[in-house]
């Protein structure tokens, strides 16, 4: 059961850095004057590009993670051991990073779309074999 926790944690972590990062990208943005206060304090439109992005990357970690995030919950709550969910769970991962990595600094669309379907399609299939775990193989 710690081998599905490491990808978790590790997803976790990298919410936490882009959080950093966007706190960092927003404040150099204010101490440069690239935006005033007023700009930003009803809405975002204002940031500049790099706040932007960072500020999109954080936000995306909040969509389909959170669908990984209980998956592995159930998982673990259930006792469900599979080497197929952890192989799929470190997919997400790394496609997770990397859709992260292109978010916020390139921004290419085609490579960013590539690896969020990566990491959907191992979620999907994440759930599909909890759903099979917990509704076939219990049940038999």
């Amino acid at each position: 059961m710690r081998s599905l926790l490491v990808p978790l944690f590790l997803q976790v972590l990298l919410t936490f850095v882009l959080m950093l990062r966007l706190a960092f990208v927003r404040l150099r943005a204010l101490q440069q004057r690239q935006v005033r206060i007023k700009d930003i304090a009803l809405g975002q439109n204002a940031w500049p590009e790099a706040a932007t992005k960072a500020a999109n990357s954080f936000a995306n970690q909040f969509e389909v993670p959170v669908l990984y995030y209980i998956a592995v919950l159930l998982c673990l709550h259930f006792q469900i051991e599979s080497a197929v969910i952890i192989v799929f769970s470190w997919i997400f991962l790394v496609a997770r990073v990397a859709h992260a990595f292109v978010h916020s600094t390139k921004n290419n669309v085609k490579t960013r779309f590539l690896f969020f379907v990566a990491g959907s399609i191992s979620v999907v299939i994440i759930w599909i074999l909890v759903f099979f775990h917990l509704f076939i193989i219990r049940s038999a």
